[in-house]
């Protein structure tokens, strides 16, 4: 049997306040899977997320990558594993958006070659080659998300997960993400999602946990768990709501 690409046994996580984070989370997460984690606020999804690629360790339990302990391999962890924040100013430190996408395979000491061959490619392939001079602060909403999952593939990660990617964000904001999640998704690329909005990749996705209170309440087919979302906490999708049959958000 191979090596799952993520191995969780018996994750807790405990605040500084006594608050219970994550309870004995227990599953395994394979390469190329499409998973959307679900569940109200405080449920625990952030919290969990940022065990993925070590942003908080363990009060016990453990997370493995490519069969290694995060909490014993944080730098390989963090090539491996590329988190999409919900706010993307938070990740935005280049004068221009070349540079912001650029600014993490500098760190990684990268050959400059290498680096513009590479960014001018993911530039190209995202749609943002004609904002590459641009300011990131002069950006739309959807054109930030973009840029920041551009500085994430830049890094050539195995895993990209997203923390609330359509947040704040209008409709033909969630066009451009969801384009760009989709297309990644065909690439063969492992990617976890967690959003509120739960109706645009519903469809898409192979696989939904559902958490509360910092447990794992329900794992299974997004389709067959849609019914079940209003109890936990999470809107229910209108063609779940009606009865209707699901369709792609994108044709």
């Amino acid at each position: 049997m191979p090596t799952p690409l993520i191995d969780i046994k018996d994750l807790s996580f405990v605040f500084d306040d006594g608050h219970i984070g994550l309870n004995r989370i227990s599953l395994t997460i394979s390469r190329g899977e499409f998973i959307l984690l679900a569940g109200k606020n405080g449920s625990g999804k952030t919290t969990f997320l940022r065990h993925l690629n070590g942003l908080l360790l363990p009060t016990s339990g453990r997370v493995r990558v490519n069969g290694k302990e995060v909490s014993k391999h944080l730098t390989e962890t963090r090539k491996t594993v590329g988190m999409v924040f919900q706010d993307p100013d938070t990740q935005m430190v280049g004068d221009t958006v070349f540079d912001e996408v650029a600014f993490g395979p500098e760190n990684l000491k990268q050959p400059r070659a290498r680096i513009t061959e590479n960014v001018t490619r993911i530039l190209e392939t995202l749609n943002l080659d004609h904002l590459k001079e641009r300011h990131p602060a002069t950006l739309s909403g959807g054109e930030k998300r973009k840029t920041a999952i551009a500085g994430i593939l830049a890094m050539d990660p195995e895993v990209i997960v997203f923390d609330e990617p359509f947040s704040n964000l209008d409709y033909p904001g969630i066009l451009q993400v969801l384009e760009v999640i989709m297309d990644l998704h065909r690439s063969g690329q492992t990617l976890i999602i967690a959003t509120h909005d739960i109706e645009p990749v519903i469809f898409e996705a192979g696989r939904m946990i559902i958490m509360e209170n910092g447990r794992v309440m329900e794992d299974g087919a997004p389709l067959a768990l849609a019914p079940c979302l209003e109890s936990y906490g999470v809107r229910e999708p209108c063609f779940s709501r009606f009865g209707l049959e699901p369709q792609p958000w994108l044709r």
